[in-house]
C-alpha cells in the first residue's frame, strides 16, 4: 500500500512538471534581459517593490489557500466543493479590491516607506492596481490543484509563460521602459491569465457564494495571516533592513539575484508542491498514511538538497552566461538561500497533522518566532558581516521554522517522521556545500572536476550514512539498470 501511495504521488507529480521544467528554463531566458536592462540599482529597486507586491498578495489572499484546502475535502458532493470554491473566491476578489483601492490612493507614503524614494510613487499605483487580479490568480490555481485538473493547471501554466514573455519583451525590450516595464508586464499577465483561469475553474460563477461558508472561510483563513506575516518576514525583511542599516540597492541587487537563483529550486520543485496538500488529505484515512508521510519527507529531503548542491556548487557557470560581471558576487549567497525553497517544502509535509485536525492556527507562533529570530540576526549581523549576514540569518530563519511547527504538529496529530535520516542529509549537504565555497568558483577544468566530484560523491556519503533501507537501495539499482523497471513500476496501478 505504501508503493501504491508513493506511485500515485509521482504520477500526479508527473503530470504537473510539464509546466514546472518550463519555469525554470524560462527564468534563466529572463534574467539576461533584467540584468542587462535594469543594472544591479535596477534589479535592486525592483527586487524590494516586488517585496511590497508579495505582501499586498499574502494580505489579500487573507489565507485563503490554505483555507479552502482544509474545508475543500469535508463533502464528496461536487456541489458543496463547488460552493467552497465560490465563497473563497468571491471573498478574497472582494477584501483584495479594497486593499488596492487603499494602497492606491497612498501610495505616496507607502513608497517612501517601502524604498526611501518618492520618485517611483507610480510603480506602487500598478502594484495595487494589479492585486485584485494577481488573488483570482492565485486562488484559482489553488482551485485547480486541489481538483486534480492536472491538463487545465498546465494550460494555464502555459498561457502565464506566454504572455509574461510577451510583455516583458513589449515593454522592456521594445518599449525600454526599464522598472516600469517590470510592473507593467506583470499587470497584463495577471489581469489576463486570472480571467483565463477563471474559464478553466468556473466554480465561483456556477454556484452562489455561501456567506456562512464565507464566515467560516475568513475565520480560519484569518488565523493564517499572523502566520503568513511571519513567513513574509522570513522571506523579505533581510533587505528592508539592509536598506536602513546603508547597504546600497546596488548591493541588494546582487543578493536579489541569488535569491533568483535559488528560487528556481522552489520552480523546480512546484510539481511536488501542487501535488502535495490534496494527495496527503486525500489519504488521512488510509493506514498506510503515516509511513507515506514519513517516506516523503525523508525522500523529499534527498532530492531537493541535491537539486539544492547542484545548483550551489555551478551557480558561478549560471552567473557568468546569464547575467552581467556585476552580478557575479551573488555565487558567494546562493548555498545558504537555497535552503530557503527546501525548508519551504519540508514545512508543509511535517504540518500535515496540523491540516488534518483543522488546528493551522497552531503555526502562528512557530512562524512568528523563526521570523523573530531572523529579525534578530538580520540586525545583529548585517552591520558586521553586511549582505553575507543576511543571508546567513534568513537561512537560519528558515530552517527554524519546519523544525518548530513539526515540534507543535507531532504534538496535536504525531506521525513517524525518520528525523535522524533527515539529518543526515542536513548534514552531507552543508559539508559538500562548505568545502565548495572553501574551493572556490573558477571556470577552468579544475575547478569543475573538483566540484563536479563534490557532487558526485552525494549519494555514496548517504548510502555510507545509512541513510536508506535496503529495499529502497534494491529499487534504485534496479532503476538504474533497469529504466524500465522504474516506469513499469510508477505507471502500475
Amino acid at each position: 500500500m505504501l508503493s501504491k501511495n508513493l506511485r500515485r504521488l509521482i504520477r500526479t507529480m508527473t503530470g504537473y512538471s510539464l509546466n514546472t521544467l518550463i519555469g525554470p528554463l524560462f527564468t534563466i531566458l529572463l534574467t539576461p534581459l533584467y540584468a542587462a536592462a535594469l543594472g544591479t540599482n535596477g534589479y535592486g529597486t525592483v527586487d524590494t517593490l516586488m517585496i511590497l507586491a508579495h505582501l499586498l498578495l499574502m494580505f489579500g489572499l487573507l489565507g485563503m489557500n490554505s483555507a479552502l484546502s482544509a474545508f475543500y475535502f469535508d463533502s464528496q458532493e461536487p456541489k458543496a466543493r463547488e460552493k467552497v470554491a465560490s465563497s473563497a473566491v468571491w471573498l478574497v476578489l472582494l477584501w483584495s479590491c479594497l486593499i488596492a483601492a487603499l494602497i492606491f490612493f497612498t501610495a505616496g507614503p507607502v513608497t517612501y516607506l517601502s524604498v526611501r524614494r518618492t520618485d517611483v510613487v507610480y510603480l506602487t499605483e500598478i502594484i495595487a492596481i494589479t492585486l485584485p487580479f494577481s488573488v483570482l490568480y492565485s486562488i484559482q490555481t489553488t482551485l485547480l490543484r486541489l481538483k486534480t485538473a492536472v491538463w487545465r493547471a498546465n494550460i494555464l501554466a502555459f498561457l502565464y509563460i506566454i504572455v509574461f514573455a510577451a510583455s516583458n519583451v513589449t515593454f522592456i525590450v521594445l518599449l525600454d521602459w526599464g522598472s516600469q516595464g517590470v510592473f507593467w508586464s506583470y499587470l497584463v499577465t495577471y489581469s489576463s491569465t486570472s480571467l483565463a483561469a477563471l474559464a478553466l475553474a468556473p466554480d465561483a460563477v456556477r454556484s452562489w457564494p455561501s456567506f456562512s461558508l464565507m464566515r467560516k472561510l475568513s475565520q480560519t483563513g484569518a488565523l493564517l495571516v499572523p502566520t503568513g506575516l511571519a513567513v513574509w518576514l522570513l522571506v523579505y525583511i533581510d533587505r528592508p533592513i539592509m536598506i536602513y542599516l546603508g547597504i546600497t540597492t546596488a548591493q541588494i541587487g546582487i543578493y536579489a539575484m541569488a535569491y533568483k537563483l535559488a528560487s528556481m529550486l522552489a520552480v523546480a520543485l512546484q510539481a511536488f508542491y501542487a501535488a502535495w496538500l490534496p494527495f496527503a488529505m486525500e489519504i488521512k484515512d488510509s493506514e498506510t498514511a503515516p509511513r507515506t508521510y514519513s517516506k516523503v519527507l525523508t525522500y523529499f529531503a534527498v532530492l531537493g538538497l541535491g537539486l539544492a548542491l547542484c545548483i550551489s556548487l555551478f551557480s558561478h557557470e549560471v552567473f557568468v552566461l546569464f547575467t552581467t560581471p556585476d552580478f557575479l558576487p551573488a555565487e558567494n549567497y546562493v548555498w545558504l538561500l537555497a535552503l530557503v525553497p527546501l525548508t519551504s517544502g519540508m514545512h508543509s509535509i511535517v504540518t500535515v497533522g496540523l491540516y488534518i485536525s483543522k488546528r493551522l492556527g497552531q503555526l502562528n507562533w512557530t512562524v512568528s518566532a523563526a521570523a523573530a529570530a531572523n529579525i534578530a540576526l538580520n540586525l545583529l549581523l548585517i552591520p558586521f558581516l553586511g549582505v553575507m549576514g543576511a543571508a546567513v540569518a534568513t537561512a537560519v530563519g528558515y530552517v527554524l521554522s519546519p523544525l518548530l511547527s513539526a515540534f507543535v504538529a507531532q504534538r496535536v496529530h504525531p506521525f513517524p517522521f525518520e528525523w535522524g535520516r533527515v539529518l543526515r542529509i542536513f548534514v552531507v549537504y552543508l559539508l559538500l556545500s562548505g568545502c565548495g565555497v572553501f574551493l572556490g568558483s573558477r571556470t577552468e577544468v579544475m575547478s569543475l572536476l573538483l566540484r563536479a566530484g563534490l557532487l558526485f560523491s552525494y549519494v555514496p556519503l548517504l548510502i555510507m550514512l545509512r541513510t536508506f533501507e535496503p529495499w529502497e537501495l534494491q529499487l534504485a539499482r534496479k532503476a538504474v539498470l533497469k529504466p524500465r523497471y522504474l516506469l513499469r513500476w510508477i505507471t502500475h496501478s
